[in-house]
């Protein structure tokens, strides 16, 4: 910031009100530069930074292409306006921003990142690995980039190399909770309940209201034949999130595992209703159906449970009928 620019004190004000998530106030400050100055190039990206954070898509859009209309050459406003886009589902575009604010800065390792989730979008996952990998050597020191690269090659199938950058932002960030996640994703692929479950509960210790995670445990429990813990994991889970389709799947999955046929089906059920693409739901409807002798609704809940997971072979397991 310019300390010589006559507006500099309320650009400090809305910066201080913008960190302390005090939105209103912010808003009110950038307004009160943007009326003095309509060209005041560090107000518009703030405001338009401010606009990205809040779901303010159309107007952070404005503001930034403000921004760049003042000052062309600044990389981080391709960015941004890269952004926008990624969130808008307008990936191509948002391709170019990112490509174009690269070449602008070429160890832009925000840009790179930003790329490389893009191109995931687009199923590009070699281009997308790659630019991640551009991130990481710019970044080094960044775990949100060494998640993604593991999440890239967990995606590609390869686990080992995927634990390996997980297991290295853990070191960067060990209360991490979306890489502890990941990584126990990751180790029970790599069928390693044990180092699974350690994950999970240390994402619970720093995330304990965490219904998704809990859910994850409750499955990996099921899995592993505990199935009187999994119930209250699931249990737990849904206390904070009632409506939760995976989580109802999951329980009803785990009651068919301690003989409650009927609660089950109740929840799978449920689990459907709310989400036909809910494949735990399915797949606890396939197994109910079996178990009753309907041969004719266990085929059909079988053959959505393919539809949705082609390749998982949990699912698909035991589901001929």
């Amino acid at each position: 910031m310019n300390s010589a620019d006559p507006l500099h004190s309320l650009l400090v004000a809305a910066v201080r009100h913008q960190e302390a998530n005090e939105v209103e106030a912010a808003r009110d400050l950038y307004v009160q530069i943007l009326d003095q100055n309509p060209h005041h190039e560090q107000a518009l990206h703030l405001a338009g930074l401010l606009c990205l954070q809040n779901g303010e898509l159309d107007g952070a859009r404005a503001l930034l292409e403000a921004a760049v209309e003042v000052n062309p050459g600044k990389p981080a406003y391709q960015n941004h306006l890269g952004v926008v886009a990624l969130r808008e589902g307008e990936l191509q575009k948002a391709i170019e921003l990112f490509r174009r604010a690269i070449a602008m800065e070429r160890d832009y390792a925000e840009a790179y990142f930003n790329l490389g989730i893009a191109l995931r979008g687009i199923d590009d996952l070699e281009a997308a690995v790659a630019a991640v990998a551009d991130a990481h050597r710019y970044d080094p020191g960044n775990d949100r980039i060494l998640l993604w690269a593991g999440v890239l090659a967990h995606e590609r199938g390869d686990d080992q190399g995927a634990a390996e950058l997980l297991l290295k932002a853990i070191d960067l960030n060990p209360t991490n909770v979306e890489v502890l996640q990941q990584l126990g994703s990751v180790f029970v692929s790599l069928g390693a309940p044990d180092e699974a479950e350690r994950c999970f509960r240390a994402a619970l210790d720093a995330s304990p209201d965490n219904a998704g995670i809990r859910g994850r445990l409750g499955s990996l429990l099921t899995q592993v034949g505990r199935v009187e813990e999994a119930k209250a994991a699931f249990e737990r889970a849904l206390a904070n999130s009632p409506d939760d389709p995976a989580l109802l799947g999951g329980l009803a999955l785990t009651l068919l595992e301690t003989g409650d046929i009927d609660q089950a089906r109740g929840f799978a059920e449920r689990s459907v209703s709310i989400d036909d693409s809910s494949v735990d739901g399915h797949y606890a409807m396939a197994r109910v159906s079996r178990m009753l002798g309907k041969t004719d609704a266990a085929r059909v809940s079988t053959a959505r449970v393919r539809e949705l997971a082609p390749e998982n072979a949990r699912y698909l397991e035991g589901l001929d009928v």
